[in-house]
């Protein structure tokens, strides 16, 4: 999976860029933040080194992770310059500064309040305008570091890495040789992997106007799914290597697609913006789709952040990813009727999902289901009767590694774990996944780690018994397990 959030990590970032060093911060300023009753004494072990996540809680209502980077690299708070670092005996006092797009000046301050030891600090996070507070909340701060006791990696292989000439990989197809890794705003790259151990970059094509987001390949077409202008359709058949990508669906719609999946001769796209709803298109002619009907899951609203960001679809039913609203099941049958309008069968209404895979395990219909959010789990639902969804087994993940998304073949899923690397799980008996495997793909020392919470392996693809993952510093990586 691979959601650009409706609102980013540093969405509260919302004052405009540029580099400021007024002394016009005073409810921002160290000494201006009331840290009465903390244990600032807990502070003499933090360690102000390396990367670390963090979660933010505004007293507004804003929830949201984000990152600081101390080392290597130039020091960032929240993805901007930190231009003051204050970690002594009993201070932990990060601050930045910049210029509003109104010509203000605005300061985002961390102040420590305890440590639960050298890489965990709880505080108040602040940001002021002209030195007034205009968000006041806390902040939990936790140094990202390998798991205890961990190698570099157990039952899984790194056969081949394919770095990116420039970008962050955000998703990845494969077929007939080659992967297709899409980079965002910077395109979309072949790779020739027919030898695993070596890929090799055979071409690029990119449109300036188009991010793309996801990606979905059937047959020889290749679907691009982008973050405003619907989807651009590529042919494979003639030139896969150097495919032509002249034709595009509901580019007119101003439609964002989060998420994409085919059955039959229906691809059913995840579209969050500007509707809130799943695009259903005929692609019986696979370059030139039609629309048969656009899908709002019934009782979920925009307002309340109930977006559609991952699907899938399993004997005649549609399986939904809702954030918010949770994993919904929708039957699909009505789309052989006169009005061709699903209809929804079951909601299971718990935690945050942004991520889910979709199988069988004998005669019971299984979803696993989880998100990008802090303090994530990986949840195990029998979806047997979609009216009575049961959670059957949840794994917790660490809040400072969340999930990006996941992949399930056969009774394997392999979860992109992000600062956790790769994660297999045998899901054999339905229940708590059990650990089958893992490789650790995060490295500190990585170019470019830190610039974000949702840093490392963000996602998996299956294909011809390997599997293939998009690292957002390291690009493509093709991986084997041996059980």
């Amino acid at each position: 999976m691979n959601r650009f959030p409706l609102v980013a990590a540093t969405a509260f970032l919302a004052f405009g860029c540029g580099k400021d060093n007024s002394e016009n911060k005073a409810e921002c300023q160290v000494e201006a933040i009331d840290l009465t009753g903390c244990d600032r004494s807990t502070l003499s072990a933090v360690q102000g080194e390396g990367i670390w996540n963090a979660n933010i809680n505004f007293d507004d209502g804003y929830t949201g992770p984000s990152s600081i980077r101390f080392s290597p690299g130039d020091p960032l708070l929240v993805g901007l310059s930190m231009t003051t670092k204050q970690v002594t005996s009993d201070t932990f006092y990060l601050a930045s500064d910049v210029t509003g797009t109104d010509g203000s000046t605005v300061r985002y301050a961390f102040s420590g309040c305890k440590a639960n030891g050298p890489g965990e600090v709880l505080g108040v996070a602040r940001v002021c305008r002209n030195g007034t507070t205009v968000r006041n909340g806390t902040f939990t701060a936790v140094r990202v570091a390998r798991r205890a006791g961990e190698a570099e990696s157990d039952r899984v292989e790194l056969l081949g890495q394919g770095a990116l000439p420039r970008g962050a990989a955000n998703g990845v197809v494969v077929a007939g040789g080659y992967a297709y890794v899409i980079a965002g705003s910077e395109g979309m790259f072949v790779f020739d992997v027919k030898d695993p151990a070596h890929p090799a970059l055979v071409s690029e094509h990119k449109i300036p106007t188009e991010t793309y987001t996801s990606a979905l390949i059937s047959g020889t077409t290749l679907y691009l799914g982008t973050y405003a202008t619907g989807i651009r359709i590529c042919d494979l058949a003639a030139k896969p290597q150097a495919p032509s990508c002249d034709k595009t669906v509901l580019a007119d719609l101003t439609v964002r697609v989060d998420g994409m999946a085919k059955a039959g001769n229906l691809l059913y796209v995840a579209s969050p913006l500007p509707k809130s709803d799943i695009v259903i298109l005929d692609v019986t002619q696979p370059s030139a789709p039609t629309l048969v009907v656009r899908y709002t899951v019934e009782g979920a609203s925009a307002d309340l952040n109930e977006y559609p960001y991952a699907l899938a679809v399993q004997d005649d039913r549609l399986y939904v990813s809702n954030w918010s609203y949770g994993v919904t099941v929708t039957d699909l049958a009505p789309l052989a009727t006169t009005t061709k309008v699903p209809k929804i069968l079951g909601r299971f209404g718990g935690p945050s999902t942004s991520a889910l895979a979709v199988g069988k395990l004998g005669d019971a219909t299984v979803v696993y289901q989880g998100s990008d959010a802090w303090g994530s789990s990986l949840l195990a639902l029998d979806a047997t009767h979609p009216e009575a969804i049961v959670q059957r087994g949840e794994l917790p993940l660490r809040q400072e590694a969340t999930m990006g998304g996941m992949a399930l073949s056969g009774t394997t899923l392999y979860v992109a774990n992000y600062q956790d690397g790769l994660r297999v799980y045998d899901v054999s008996t339905l229940g708590t996944p059990k650990a089958a495997g893992y490789f650790n793909t995060w490295n500190e020392t990585d170019t470019g780690r830190g610039l974000s919470y949702f840093d490392g392996l963000q996602g998996v693809h299956v294909a011809d018994g390997l599997v293939y993952g998009w690292d957002t510093a390291r690009g493509l990586l093709i991986f084997r397990h041996t059980p």
